[in-house]
C-alpha cells in the first residue's frame, strides 16, 4: 500500500466534511482559503477538488467554481440499492480474501456502536459508517468491487447523515442493530456472511434518506 500524499489527506478530510453535512450541497469552494487552511499552494487544492469532482462529490460550474453537488432522496436511495446488489453480489460470488484481524475488527466496531444514542454527536455515527466501511474495504479479494464499494458508499453517504441529523434516536437504533449483525459475522470467521449482513442493512439505512423534512 502506497504512503498516502498531503493531496490524498486533504481530499479526505474535505470528503469527510461533505459527508457529515460540514459542507452542505451547494458550497463553493475557496481555493484561496483552503490552500491558507492546509498551508498549501493552489496547485495541490486544485487537484483535491478535481479529484471530488471525478468522483461525483463536487461538481464544475462555469463562472462559478467547484462546489458540492447534491443528490435528492430518491438518487440517495438509488445508490443505496445499488450498493446492496453490489455487496451481495460480493458475497454470492466469494470474491473474499482471506485476511483481516476479525476480532480486533469486530471489538472495535461493537464498541463503538453500543455508545450510539439519541443524543450521540454525529461525527461518531460517522465513525461508525466508516468503520464498517473500513472493515469491508479490507476483505476484497478484487480491486474492481473495492473501487465501486468506495464510490458507493461515499456518493450515498452524506444524505444517510442528513438522516442521522434528523432522527439521532431512529438511526442509533438501526446502527446498533446493523453492527450487531456484522459483529455476528465476524466472531463466526465469516467474511461472506459479513457482506451479507452488509448488504441487508445498507437497504435498512434507505429508511434514513427516505421523506426528508
Amino acid at each position: 500500500m502506497r504512503e498516502k500524499t498531503r493531496v490524498d489527506v486533504i481530499y479526505e478530510t474535505l470528503r469527510d466534511r461533505i459527508c457529515l453535512g460540514e459542507y452542505p450541497a451547494g458550497t463553493v469552494f475557496r481555493e484561496q482559503e483552503l490552500g491558507q487552511e492546509f498551508m498549501v499552494s493552489r496547485t495541490p487544492i486544485r487537484q483535491v477538488l478535481q479529484r471530488l469532482a471525478f468522483e461525483k462529490l463536487a461538481v464544475v460550474r462555469t463562472g462559478v467554481g467547484t462546489l458540492v453537488e447534491g443528490y435528492p432522496a430518491g438518487m440517495a436511495g438509488n445508490y443505496l440499492a445499488l450498493y446492496a446488489n453490489m455487496l451481495s453480489t460480493v458475497a454470492s460470488l466469494g470474491l473474499v480474501a482471506d485476511c483481516g484481524d476479525l476480532e480486533e475488527a469486530a471489538t472495535t466496531l461493537q464498541g463503538r456502536a453500543t455508545r450510539l444514542s439519541a443524543s450521540t454527536e454525529p461525527a461518531r455515527f460517522w465513525l461508525v459508517l466508516k468503520t464498517v466501511h473500513e472493515i469491508g474495504s479490507g476483505f476484497y479479494s478484487d480491486d474492481l468491487p473495492k473501487h465501486m464499494d468506495e464510490l458507493l458508499f461515499y456518493r450515498s453517504s452524506p444524505a444517510v447523515m442528513e438522516g442521522v441529523v434528523r432522527d439521532r434516536s431512529k438511526a442509533a437504533d438501526l446502527f446498533r442493530q446493523n453492527a450487531s449483525d456484522l459483529v455476528t459475522a465476524l466472531d463466526a470467521g465469516d467474511r461472506a456472511g459479513f457482506f451479507r449482513s452488509q448488504a441487508a442493512n445498507v437497504l435498512r439505512l434507505t429508511a434514513l434518506v427516505s421523506n426528508p423534512g
